[in-house]
This record gives C-alpha cells, sequence and structure tokens, in this order.
C-alpha cells in the first residue's frame, strides 16, 4: 500500500511547464493584438463616416443629424474602450493614446465651428493615425505562432511533417496580413474621402478651386490603388484558393467603384452648378466602404482561426 506521505510528495506530470507558459503568453499577445486590430479597423470606419456625414452638413445637407448624433456618442464609447483595452500593455504607446484621445477631443468638440477644410484636414490625420497603428500592430504578426516557439517534445519528424503540412504557409500568412491591415484600408480610406468632398461639394451646390483640385487627386489615387488591389487579389485567389472566398465580392463592386468615380467626374467636377444629389453620393460611397470592409473583417477573423488552428496543433504534438 502507498503511503499518505509519498502521494502527498509524488509529482503529478513529468511535463515541462515553462514552454507552455512562454506558448501561451505568445498565443494571447497575438489574440490581443488581434482584437485590437479589428476595434480599429471598426473605429476607422466610424470616424470615415463622421467626416463624410459633418462634412456634408456643412455643405448644407441636415438630413444626417439624428444618425450623426448617434454616431459621435458611439465613437467617443469606441475611444474610451480603446483606452481601456490598451491600458497595461504595450500594443499602443502612451503616446499614441494620448494623441489619439486629443484628436478626437480636438473632432468632435465645436465641428460646427471649424471651416469645412480644417474638418476634413483633422479627420485625415486622425485616420492616418489610426492607419499607422494599424500597420504597427499588423508587424507583430508577421511571423506564424507556430514558427516562434516549436513545442518541446519527442514527437517523430514524421508526425511534425504532418502537422506542418495542414498549416498556412508563411506566404498565405503574409498576404492575407498585408491584404487585410495595409492595402485595404488605404484603399477604403481614398474612398471615405471621395465621399466627403463629394457629399460637401453637392450640399453646397458647387465645388470651388481648392475642394476641386482635392478630390481629383483622390480620385487619381482610388484609380491607382484600384489597379494594384486588382493584381492582388488575383495573387490572393492564388495563394489562398477557396479558403477566402469573399475576394469575388470585391471583382463584383469594382464595376460599382466606377460607377461612383464616372458619377462623382460628371456630376461634380463637371465645373457647372452640382444637381447631384449629396445623399446619392453619400449612400454609394458608403454601400462600397461597407463591402469593402466586410471582407477585411472576413480576413482578420480567417488569421484569428488560424491562429486557434496553431494552438490546437501545438497542444496535439507530442506524446
Amino acid at each position: 500500500m502507498i503511503a499518505q506521505s509519498d502521494l502527498k510528495t509524488a509529482p503529478t506530470t513529468s511535463i515541462e511547464t515553462a514552454p507552455f507558459e512562454r506558448f501561451t503568453r505568445l498565443y494571447r499577445e497575438r489574440q490581443d493584438a488581434l482584437t485590437l486590430i479589428k476595434q480599429l479597423v471598426r473605429m476607422i470606419k466610424g470616424l470615415q463616416r463622421h467626416r463624410g456625414m459633418s462634412m456634408a452638413m456643412l455643405g448644407g445637407n441636415r438630413q444626417f443629424q439624428a444618425e450623426f448624433a448617434q454616431l459621435q456618442h458611439q465613437l467617443e464609447r469606441r475611444i474610451l474602450a480603446l483606452q481601456a483595452f490598451t491600458a497595461g500593455n504595450d500594443l499602443l504607446s502612451d503616446r499614441d493614446r494620448e494623441n489619439l484621445h486629443n484628436a478626437w477631443l480636438t473632432i468632435s468638440r465645436d465641428w460646427q465651428q471649424d471651416s469645412v477644410i480644417d474638418n476634413y484636414e483633422l479627420h485625415c490625420h486622425l485616420v492616418e493615425q489610426l492607419l499607422a497603428m494599424l500597420a504597427s500592430l499588423s508587424r507583430r504578426l508577421e511571423q506564424p505562432l507556430s514558427e516562434m516557439d516549436p513545442p518541446a517534445n519527442e514527437a517523430g519528424p514524421e508526425q511534425e511533417d504532418q502537422a506542418d503540412a495542414s498549416a498556412p504557409s508563411r506566404l498565405q500568412h503574409l498576404e492575407l496580413l498585408h491584404f487585410c491591415t495595409r492595402m485595404m484600408p488605404s484603399v477604403v480610406e481614398q474612398i471615405g474621402r471621395i465621399r466627403a468632398l463629394s457629399s460637401y461639394a453637392a450640399a453646397l451646390g458647387y465645388c470651388d478651386p481648392h475642394h476641386d483640385g482635392k478630390l481629383r487627386y483622390v480620385i487619381q489615387n482610388t484609380q491607382v490603388n484600384n489597379e494594384k488591389l486588382r493584381h492582388q487579389i488575383r495573387r490572393l485567389e492564388s495563394v489562398l484558393g477557396a479558403e477566402f472566398g469573399q475576394l469575388g465580392e470585391l471583382k463584383r463592386y469594382e464595376l460599382k467603384l466606377m460607377f461612383l468615380l464616372n458619377m462623382v467626374e460628371n456630376d461634380v467636377l463637371s465645373g457647372e452648378a452640382i444637381t447631384a444629389d449629396s445623399n446619392r453620393l453619400f449612400s454609394v460611397a458608403t454601400d462600397i466602404i461597407d463591402v469593402y470592409l466586410q471582407v477585411v473583417g472576413n480576413g482578420i477573423a480567417l488569421l484569428g482561426s488560424w491562429l486557434e488552428q496553431d494552438l490546437e496543433r501545438w497542444l496535439q504534438q507530442g506524446g
């Protein structure tokens, strides 16, 4: 019979816990980074909408007032949630957190008294800050979790090869990460600027030379970026195959984007009095932005699914 004292001193497991603690820490860091990336994308979407509505209202379109008040309240809550989520960790620097808070205060307080160009530039600057944060966070995820901390076990080479074969390749990981955190957010921001400038001009009834120049420049950038996007979609289709089937939505919406650009060029930048409906311009651009960001969200969800699969593969290896 085993003595009671022997039961108390006998080890419950022979597995070393340090690799598990290290891997869990890496997993949580990536999980938190992905969560913050999702929050930043939603904040960018809301801020772009805030810019478009506020500019249309400064141009004289009052139909957005009720929705705008609700949006401003939601953005306030998102800023506070972001501050709380990043408190006590290194996801955002203290300087980034302070800049974000101050920039939002500048935009949201007494915006009705701002000149339209100040309103536009302040919004654009804050969106650029958020895009830079997005890019910085994505760099933390460039190396797949499965490559960061190989399991300490006695699995045979055949078992390890099988596990590796089931994982997404580093190329797949990097291509999808770049697409969701850099390329697509940049394309969406250009469309968001077109929405803001054209909605304002249509609400006002004319486009002065200053805004005309800005709008033409943004349209040119959008056309260039759209060509790059078309090539990247084809590349992703070859790299990811059916695993990211939402890419077809972008190809279908490219026609709608071309329709928007033509409408702005013909109805807003014609040099004549503008008769185009401000609400319609806003609505068409918003439809495109919403679909593009939905695809971004699906891509981030796929990255999160790969992270979960990395965790399961690691736990199942060995023994």
